[in-house]
């Protein structure tokens, strides 16, 4: 096979096809939370939507700043998806667009879950 045919398959196959070794450890990772129960809250269950969302086209992209005022172009469509997680991150929180603001943009995991928590449960939960 040609390199350029390699580099075109590598592309565009299926990973159980064009690395069938990390599929299967995928695969064996899979089945291990599948059967077990892990007490551990970033470990919960993640949505067909949300991984979805995480294997599609927007981790090609890199967007930093903010909507409207990113350092590099083409992020027109990924401003408009920030602008709607800030209404929904709103709105699931009951507050007004025009009294509060959101940042979506968590630096890491760690931040991430305390965020969450942060909003969520009162001191000393």
């Amino acid at each position: 096979m040609s390199d350029d045919k390699k580099i075109a398959s590598f592309l565009t196959e299926p990973l159980v096809q064009c690395d069938p070794e990390m599929y299967e450890l995928i695969r064996k990772e899979k089945q291990r939370q599948i059967c077990g129960l892990e007490m551990i809250a970033s470990e919960n269950f993640t949505s067909r939507g949300v991984l979805e969302t995480l294997g599609s086209c927007l981790t090609n992209k890199y967007s930093e700043g903010y909507p409207g005022v990113r350092y590099y172009g083409g992020n027109e469509i990924i401003d408009q998806i920030e602008t709607l997680t800030q209404k929904r991150a709103l709105t699931a929180f009951g507050l007004d667009e025009n009294q509060w603001g959101v940042n979506v943009q968590p630096l890491s995991g760690c931040p991430a879950n305390f965020a969450v928590y942060a909003a969520l449960l009162e001191p000393h939960s």
